[in-house]
This record gives C-alpha cells, sequence and structure tokens, in this order.
C-alpha cells in the first residue's frame, strides 16, 4: 500500500539532543546564579540533583511532562534559596525561557533539512516527541503539518497516543503510515504494534536489543530515506 503519512521522532533522530542539553543546562545554571546569587550557600551540584529527583517523585503527574517538570523544579530551587514564593515562580521561568532557547538551538544530522523538504510533496509529515523542543523556534515547524509532545496528549512514547494523534490528524490508516525514530521501543516496537511501518535511524550507532524485532529497515544516514521510499 502507498505510504501517505511519515512520523518523525525528533531527539537523536534529526540531531543529536545530548549536546544540546549540556549546553542548555549550562546556561540554565549561569542564570540561576543570577537570579539568586545565594544558590551555592545552599546546593551542591550533588543537592541539586537530589533536589530534581524528589520533584519529580512529589509530582509523578509531572513525570512526562517535561517543561512543567522543570518549572516546577526550577520554582524549588529558588524557594530552597530563601526566595518569596512569587518571586521563586518568577525567577524559575526567566531560567527556564533561557534554558529553552538554548534547548532549540540543535544541529541538524546530515542531510535533515534536504530530506523533510524533499518530503513535502508527496507526504503528510509529522513530528512525534517525548521532548519539548519546538519546531518553529528550531525553524523546521513549516516542515511539519503537525507535533505531537508530551505536553499535548495524554501519554509519551511508547503508548499509542501519539501515534493514534497523528493517524486521526491525517487521516489515514496505520497501514498508510511510516516512521521513523532513534529508539527501538519507544518508536519502533512501539509503532509497528499499531501497524506502521518503520525505519530505525541509527545516526549515533547504537546496537539494537535482541528481544525487540526489528524494524522494517535501518538507515545510518538520512539521505538514504529517500531510496528506501522509491
Amino acid at each position: 500500500m502507498t505510504i501517505k503519512l511519515i512520523t518523525f521522532d525528533l531527539d537523536n533522530t534529526l540531531w543529536h539532543t545530548d549536546p544540546v542539553i549540556v549546553r542548555a543546562e549550562q546556561v540554565q545554571w549561569l542564570w540561576i546564579e543570577k537570579l539568586s546569587p545565594k544558590v551555592h550557600d545552599y546546593f551542591t551540584p550533588d543537592l541539586l540533583q537530589k533536589l530534581k529527583l524528589q520533584v519529580a517523585q512529589q509530582n509523578p503527574g509531572l513525570r512526562h511532562k517535561l517543561s512543567k517538570l522543570r518549572l516546577e523544579f526550577l520554582k524549588q530551587v529558588f524557594v530552597n534559596c530563601g526566595e518569596p514564593l512569587d518571586q521563586a515562580e518568577l525567577f524559575a521561568q526567566r531560567a527556564f525561557d533561557e534554558f529553552l532557547q538554548v534547548r532549540n538551538q540543535v544541529e541538524l544530522f546530515p542531510g535533515a533539512l534536504a530530506l523533510l523538504e524533499a518530503l513535502q510533496q508527496d507526504y503528510q509529515v509529522i513530528a512525534l516527541s517525548n521532548g519539548n523542543s519546538d519546531l518553529s523556534k528550531i525553524g523546521l515547524g513549516h516542515l511539519f503539518k503537525a507535533h505531537f509532545h508530551a505536553e499535548n496528549v495524554e501519554q509519551p512514547k511508547p503508548h499509542h497516543d501519539m501515534f493514534l494523534a497523528a493517524l486521526e490528524h491525517a487521516r489515514v490508516d496505520a497501514s498508510e503510515s511510516l516512521h521513523i525514530g532513534d529508539h527501538p521501543q519507544q518508536d519502533i516496537e512501539a509503532a509497528q504494534q499499531l501497524g506502521f511501518k518503520t525505519v530505525w535511524a541509527n545516526i549515533l550507532q547504537q546496537e539494537w536489543p535482541t528481544t525487540i524485532t526489528t524494524a522494517d529497515h535501518e538507515i545510518d544516514h538520512l539521505d538514504q530515506l529517500i531510496p528506501l521510499l522509491k
């Protein structure tokens, strides 16, 4: 059957995420220091990590809502530094905004932009991501019909919510759809369970787990996708 819908994971599929998050965390910390210089009186890196885990444990409903969870963590950082609650919330938003700005400064994998542009004529293209990147800020928003993520659906991958939302939005069947992602379980296995065709984007040269059925295809460079589709 002809493929009509192509869904993409984002982090580590279209760009390498780890270096981006490291830079964003560094910028966030600089803003915490700037907004509340006494943070060093209250936190070491280990204590900061313990607080992050504590906030996650105390807010299980935010476990997959990364933006809301980070905002709550940042608020607690400033509260623990002695800031009044309203000031802590303002500071948290400011530090988070700076984090997000760097979070969306990604370096696309070679061939990513050309690939997305080439797909526009023949396919509906939708992003499915557990992360909190902003395609408009990255400069790719015009290349996607929609972006479903953990903030605007009930459950993140490997739950089926994002995939079903994409199918409903595109008005196609799973058998007419192809999902491309880097994560064996969250992307490939989850999509296969619904009847999607799958491509494992192994750009970072990972090992495939022996307990999971392999994808229909594997690529190690995004340039390889167009020939597969043809």
